[in-house]
């Protein structure tokens, strides 16, 4: 019995799904935009033609636990980087659709620090598409926390506005509350890998239980994956049955 509902339920959340991308479609036919790359007229489901698209710089072949951008190899080949084979992380998989390299890191940038949220939605979109293939999807989505000075400074948490996004998008519900960043630490950017662990080292607090929760932690971009695994393992460690990762696009491991 139980199964049979959770089955129905998965199957109004496709319908729920299918029915907002048909009313997207619609929408760009009727009313068409422009392209955020070269301005040109389109009538897709994203605010990008054809071309630009093409040209983007997808994330594949990437590592299929933490999403680590790796040379091209034999087709059919299983890609596991170095370090998930000698420390796998806590989190089950990363979904990262995306290399972080130009044009990404300008629509990231235009995204996360001048609050372009055309740029935000359209790079979300890849991650809709790759995640609609998925058998299973997790019963809630949970942003990265931005410490209270940081978002105050920045104006909003982009992980918060992706999470948000995804969940309309998914039917699935969001938890802004569940974590919570309560030391204020540097900016991770333009440090090491190790410096970065230290940095993140009891940076973040659980505020209820997830015994059974499946998980997924959304965030822009992933650079060492260390506050992945620290969140990850946070949430692990409190009983969640399943934590995986979201985020527009990932870079090359730092040393």
């Amino acid at each position: 019995m139980l199964r049979r509902t959770k089955l129905t339920n998965r199957l109004k959340q496709c319908r729920l799904v299918l029915q907002k991308l048909m009313l997207r479609q619609l929408s760009y036919r009727l009313f068409p935009g422009h392209c955020l790359l070269c301005g040109s007229p389109s009538h897709r489901p994203r605010d990008l033609c054809r071309d630009c698209e093409t040209d983007l710089p997808f994330n594949r072949p990437a590592c299929l636990r933490c999403a680590l951008p790796l040379p091209a190899a034999e087709q059919n080949t299983p890609n596991i980087c170095g370090a998930c084979i000698a420390r796998p992380p806590p989190f089950e998989f990363c979904l990262a659709p995306l290399h972080y390299k130009f044009p990404v890191d300008s629509l990231v940038n235009a995204f996360k620090h001048q609050g372009k949220f055309s740029r935000g939605a359209l790079l979300a979109d890849f991650l809709v598409t790759e995640l609609q293939y998925k058998n299973t999807l997790p019963e809630l989505i949970v942003p990265v926390p931005l410490h209270w000075r940081r978002q105050f400074q920045r104006g909003f948490n982009q992980a918060a506005w992706l999470a948000n996004y995804l969940g309309r998008r998914l039917a699935i519900p969001v938890d802004h509350s569940l974590l919570r960043r309560h030391r204020h630490t540097p900016h991770q950017q333009g440090q090491t890998r190790k410096q970065r662990l230290a940095n993140l080292k009891g940076a973040f607090h659980l505020n209820r239980s997830v015994t059974g929760k499946k998980i997924a932690i959304v965030d822009d971009v992933m650079t060492t994956g260390s506050t992945a695994r620290e969140l990850a393992k946070l949430l692990v460690k409190a009983g969640a049955a399943r934590v995986e990762i979201w985020c527009l696009a990932r870079t090359p491991l730092e040393k």
